[in-house]
């Protein structure tokens, strides 16, 4: 989200909720940001996460240092609304794994660790630092964001909270079940007000919302009454040192956060149908990509080079391109697809599909919406399931195209993606394409001289192996995002390699180039 210079005061407040387990924090403080178009986060899923992974790799509370490791491996994601709801390891959703029974037990003694604390606390602090935020857990008000512009504080009974998840759960209240539920909860009390780091309790300014017997929406009421009541104050603090008002006692400065504009609430974006996987070259398939490349070749001095015949006819693929001009796509997938004889599924922006005249032929020809403001984990998922139905998946790793034809800083989902799919990768790089039709223009230019150059393909697991590198983890993602980029890099002219120029001999030439 951008930052705004219309004011000294941030629109909107940095909100601390704290509270015991069980006592609706979450769900609370969801509902109250999303109403008043705030952010928010649940600190907790982060503790959550990385119990979950330390027990999946048997990793003890003891091991602080392989604790630390964990925490650069998990991805909390946003739902597309402000709220990051989701838990991604290894592009995974892990969101319903991290609330199991298994985690519930072990979570205290996890966050008792105090170098676990620490690294979590630096990335909180990142979350929060650019304001309106709602942020929940046991310690944000008294560690986390000590100077929140407001602290509230959730409680209720023990008995109240055991009843509230034994309802969640569909359990029975008088069975073993329900009984075990109410013993882990003073368990967790105890662990979480008596441990020696940040110990749960409420901070000395905060504001205390007691929820026994209160319906939900009755704490949301209270919550977002709360902030509201606080917001203006919080203005009013920000006008004043504007105006230049002088305090009575002198003090140091206070730190300034970044400034945010008012947010309006987005409206939930209606659900897409998807495109079904294109697994073979129907005739409206192949008519298409025959006149696409009837024009090209009318408008375009065209030119391929690699070995064609080498390339894999069936079983997934992921044909990765540099993305430096509109045409790219036609000048790829038209002729791919003739090579191959069975069509490419590309990932697109949704809104390509939503055409009323031209929707279904994109459909047709095997793209994929992605909805640009939800989560890249919804993309992930997508391009898994092209690849476990053995189809050829086509991606532009730079997601959007090059300003200057150079490629550019890409993030790591290819390499993510490479790697749990084990597909091989086909790197393909298209020369000068920037020229033909450069971008902000109308039409492209004709006659110019487009080469559309093919490496060999290969697997980047073997690849990240046969160089002593981690084949799972953070490290292996960088790496093996980073080696396929080079693979791109090394069949492009020198001008177009940008970023990438000094990384074309990583894991060797690649064929063509």
């Amino acid at each position: 989200m951008q930052t705004g210079e219309a004011s000294d005061a941030r629109a909107g407040l940095v909100v601390a909720l704290d509270g015991p387990a069980s006592s609706g924090k979450s769900s609370v403080g969801a509902a109250a940001a999303a109403e008043l178009g705030y952010r928010f986060c649940d600190t907790g899923l982060l503790y959550r996460a990385v119990t979950w992974l330390a027990l999946h790799r048997d990793i003890s509370a003891d091991d602080a240092s392989g604790l630390v490791g964990l925490v650069s491996e998990i991805d909390l994601l946003d739902d597309g609304r402000g709220r990051l709801s989701h838990v991604a390891v290894d592009g995974v959703d892990r969101t319903d794994d991290v609330r199991g029974p298994a985690v519930d037990v072990a979570v205290s003694a996890y966050s008792a660790v105090s170098e676990l604390r620490l690294a979590l606390l630096t990335r909180q602090r990142h979350l929060a630092s650019a304001g309106r935020i709602v942020m929940a857990g046991r310690d944000i008000g008294t560690i986390v964001l000590p100077d929140a512009d407001l602290k509230l504080f959730l409680d209720a009974s023990v008995e109240e909270r055991a009843r509230r998840r034994i309802l969640e759960r569909g359990i029975d209240p008088a069975s073993d079940a329900g009984a075990e539920i109410v013993a882990e909860l003073k368990r967790r009390d105890a662990l979480d007000s008596t441990r020696a780091i940040a110990p749960l309790k409420a901070a000395d300014d905060a504001v205390i919302i007691r929820t026994d017997g209160n319906a939900i929406e009755d704490t949301i009421r209270q919550v977002v009454q709360a902030i509201r009541t606080a917001e203006p104050a919080r203005a009013a603090d920000g006008a004043g040192a504007a105006d230049g008002a002088a305090p009575t006692t002198p003090a140091e400065p206070e730190p300034r956060r970044p400034r945010r504009p008012e947010r309006a609430a987005r409206a939930p974006r209606r659900p897409i149908e998807p495109t079904p996987i294109a697994t073979r070259s129907t005739v409206l398939i192949r008519f298409g990509s025959m006149i696409l490349r009837s024009i090209a070749r009318a408008i375009v001095r065209f030119r391929v080079e690699g070995n064609l015949a080498a390339l894999p006819k069936s079983g997934p693929m992921i044909m990765a391109a540099n993305h430096a001009s509109s045409a790219d796509p036609v000048l790829i997938g038209a002729f791919l697809n003739q090579v191959l004889g069975r069509p490419l599924n590309w990932l697109g922006k949704r809104e390509i599909v939503e055409f009323p005249l031209t929707g279904w032929a994109f459909r047709i020809a095997g793209i994929h919406p992605v909805d640009r403001e939800a989560a890249d984990l919804e993309a992930f998922r997508t391009a898994m399931r092209i690849l476990e139905a053995g189809q050829t998946l086509a991606v532009f790793p730079e997601g959007t195209r090059s300003k200057d034809g150079a490629l550019q800083q890409v993030r790591e989902g290819v390499g993510m993606l490479a790697l749990r799919s084990g597909a091989p990768v086909l790197p393909v790089a298209v020369v000068d394409s920037d020229i033909l039709w450069p971008r902000g223009q109308l039409l492209p230019h004709y006659g110019k001289r487009v080469t559309v150059r093919y490496g060999a393909p290969f697997v980047v697991a073997d690849e990240l192996a046969a160089q002593g590198l981690p084949v799972r983890g953070r490290q292996a993602t960088e790496a093996a995002t980073r080696l396929i980029m080079a693979r791109i890099a090394a069949l492009l002219p020198p001008r177009q390699r940008g970023v990438y120029a000094g990384d074309v001999t990583v894991g060797g030439a690649a064929e063509g180039a």
